[in-house]
């Protein structure tokens, strides 16, 4: 009898076995086939905006196509162009041409339907292409890519989304997919796992499975028309046929198959992830936080927890894992937004950060990525950029004062009722002397001195008064963030209250909210790639790498 239940728990392990071994290559097969799609895809992904070409200057918000012919036909959403207008064209690897607006759709009974505009690239050239897929033979649930710019993080590169087609067709004749979308988007393509364009970029609801898509079948249908630089607030008479996807059976073949919906089964590390709480400007706030073991340079074995600095206040404590520990706060990093703590008792697991790779090895667009949180979570993402730079825009230290252009010595002039400026004594017209020991002896030296700084900073201002110099300590505020109605802005938690001011950094389009920044972002290969520091936007989660992480908690062992 002992033999036999022995020979079935062999069994079983064996069988478990097997089975984790065709999950692990299910997944790397899927990772192969989203990887070969990027690469087609990527290059036509184009960013644009409203251009005169006789001022040289920009004269709309940007937006998003897509390249699909070699000749430079580009497809984008009608809300976006004008027909007749001239816009500029920025590709990934860094040409800029001009095109022209040709027809678009909005059928009049039906505002902001079908959403259907091209363009042209009238500069000569052979032009990087994405070849068009057919709508007409999506699969539900089979995956899609989003290659797009979003307005908000205004960078150079697309940024990447991974998801699937939840309705082929809904009842608005729209695709509806799950890669999530936001400003900025608008036009951009949306692709098959074939790396081909199967939809545009046109609208979102609050959800954030909710984005719907231009079926790129319409713009197969009503290329002739297109051609001519038409407003049609009707679809136009003259069609074009749309042949039959020769894929068509293999998408229907392939869509049954488990290498389009790999089982991503849970990373075997434990205890990585802990919950803490602390008092932040009177209230209680809970935020994720990593356990990292380093080792010193003496071979002492150190163990940390990282966080997010401005979601870390007074007292200090871990709140989940069945623990309520206190903990000491060590150091901050205003720059990273991060804080380091300790426990005072050993806590089992954590990342080796010692075993780390830095990220320049792994840092491959499209790779797939899963944020762990404390209670044992896992939430999926793609590595949707390579690394970046966030300018400090939203996140500004607010004096709520400004300086008459070009004065010398810089004189004050509107100052904000309410603010620290008006509460310090500042007036109009009272000229500032020095920031911090800082001498300012002209108007443009200001706004660079204080991009140093951030909300909550204490500083000292010297500035003369009807020629009597005063020389005050002025906390910063943090700015006012203006409240909009857009859906995009309305996302489950919201964006972090620091999320700009960023070196070195990269995103991912993972659906975590705010409260989980601090929780540790892997690949599927067990690869630690930092933590999260930023929910930015309904698209993208802002990350803090692994050398950043390895340089903080340096220079605080070395002081």
């Amino acid at each position: 009898m002992y033999n036999y239940i022995k020979g079935i728990i062999l069994t079983l392990v064996v069988f478990i076995g097997l089975s984790a071994a065709a999950q692990k290559k299910q997944v790397a097969k899927f990772q192969q086939i989203i990887n070969e799609a990027v690469k087609k895809a990527y290059p036509a992904s184009v960013r644009m905006w409203g251009f005169d070409v006789q001022q040289q200057q920009r004269t709309s918000a940007q937006f998003s196509g897509v390249v699909v012919s070699a000749d430079g036909y580009i497809l984008t959403a009608a809300h976006t162009i004008l027909p007749g207008k001239n816009y500029k064209v920025f590709f990934p690897d860094g040409r800029e041409c001009i095109a022209i607006a040709l027809g678009k759709i909005e059928n009049k009974a039906t505002p902001g339907i079908p959403d259907v505009g091209m363009m042209k690239i009238t500069d000569k050239g052979n032009w990087p292409f994405a070849e068009m897929g057919y709508s007409a033979s999506l699969v539900k649930n089979e995956p899609c890519i989003s290659i797009s710019y979003p307005e908000s993080l205004n960078q150079t590169f697309p940024t990447l989304r991974l998801g699937s087609v939840a309705e082929v067709k809904n009842k608005y004749g729209f695709i509806r997919s799950t890669c999530k979308m936001e400003p900025g988007d608008s036009g951009g393509p949306l692709f098959d796992y074939h790396g081909r364009v199967i939809g545009l970029h046109s609208a979102i609801d609050v959800s954030e499975d909710m984005n719907f898509e231009i079926p790129v079948d319409l713009y197969r249908r009503y290329h002739t028309a297109l051609n001519s630089e038409i407003l049609y607030t009707a679809f136009p008479k003259e069609e074009d046929s749309v042949k039959t996807d020769p894929l068509r059976s293999v998408i229907e073949k392939e869509n049954k198959q488990k290498t389009l919906h790999p089982v991503f089964e849970t990373p075997a590390l434990k205890n990585s992830t802990f919950l803490i709480k602390s008092t932040v400007k009177g209230k209680i706030q809970e935020i994720e936080a990593t356990l990292i073991n380093v080792e010193t340079a003496n071979g002492d074995k150190k163990q940390f927890l990282l966080s997010k600095s401005t979601m870390v206040g007074e007292h200090p404590q871990i709140a989940g894992n069945g623990l309520n520990s206190p903990l000491n706060l060590l150091t901050r990093d205003k720059e990273n937004d991060l804080v380091l703590l300790q426990s005072s008792e050993k806590l089992a697991g954590g990342v080796d950060l010692d075993s780390a790779s830095d990220e320049n090895n792994k840092m491959e667009m499209g790779r797939f990525l899963y944020t762990l949180a404390h209670n044992g979570k896992v939430i999926t993402s793609i590595l949707s950029s390579s690394l970046f730079n966030l300018p400090k825009i939203s996140n500004m230290p607010y004096l709520g004062a400004m300086v008459v252009y070009n004065s010398s010595p810089a004189q004050f002039s509107l100052i904000k009722e309410g603010s620290p400026a008006e509460k310090a004594g500042i007036k109009v017209g009272d000229e500032l002397i020095s920031i911090n020991g800082k001498p300012i002896t002209k108007a443009n030296e200001f706004a660079p001195e204080m991009m140093k700084y951030w909300a909550d900073d204490e500083l000292t201002f010297e500035w003369a008064k009807d020629s009597v110099k005063v020389k005050k300590s002025i906390k910063l505020d943090g700015r006012v963030q203006p409240a909009f109605n857009h859906p995009a802005e309305k996302f489950e938690g919201g964006k972090s209250e620091r999320r700009d001011g960023f070196d070195h950094i990269f995103a991912h389009d993972a659906a975590i909210k705010a409260s989980a920044c601090g929780s540790p972002v892997f690949d599927w290969e067990g690869n630690f790639y930092g933590i999260n520091i930023a929910r930015f936007s309904r698209t993208s989660v802002i990350c803090i790498t692994t050398s950043a992480l390895r340089k903080f908690i340096n220079a605080y062992l070395n002081k």
